[in-house]
């Protein structure tokens, strides 16, 4: 499982840098609105899927891994929010660390249903779930970047 989870926590890094690669080529297109609006999505929607992933990887305490999640989601929010003005900084910092939080969050109910008051039939399928959130959290990912793409067309 950790092999999976591997291979889609690199899909997702490389789905983001192909994501701001393409978007530095485009910069010039876009207004300063929607890149604040591209820099908090993009962050927020990749940060929130790799915390959560990093959570699932990695048996570190919760509290050692919500700070590293947090610096990466504020990396990729930095990131992100470079490509047009200083406002767009802040909104994809922030979105990025927010999203990075709240999957590391997420990450943890996940993985011990118990934090939400869940009944015990839940922990039977813990594997099953981190690979099907992880999945789902891919499909987000791409269905995102692929509407960002398709937004610079119209």
């Amino acid at each position: 499982m950790s092999q999976f989870l591997f291979v889609l926590f690199c899909l997702n890094g490389v789905i983001g840098l192909l994501f701001y690669v393409v978007m530095y080529k485009k910069r010039k297109l876009f207004t300063d609105r929607f890149g604040m609006v591209m820099a908090m999505v993009g962050s927020g929607i990749l940060s929130f899927n790799l915390a959560m992933m990093l959570f699932f990887m990695f048996p570190f305490n919760l509290g050692t891994l919500a700070i590293i999640s947090t610096m990466v989601g504020g990396g990729i929010g930095i990131l992100y929010g470079a490509l047009t003005r200083f406002q767009s900084l802040l909104a994809g910092f922030s979105q990025g660390s927010l999203g990075a939080i709240m999957g590391t969050m997420f990450g943890a109910v996940v993985e011990n249903p118990a934090l939400c008051g869940l009944p015990a039939a839940y922990f039977i399928d813990v594997e099953q779930h981190m690979m099907l959130f992880s999945l789902f959290g891919t499909g987000l990912v791409i269905s995102t970047f692929g509407l960002l793409f398709y937004s610079l067309r119209v």
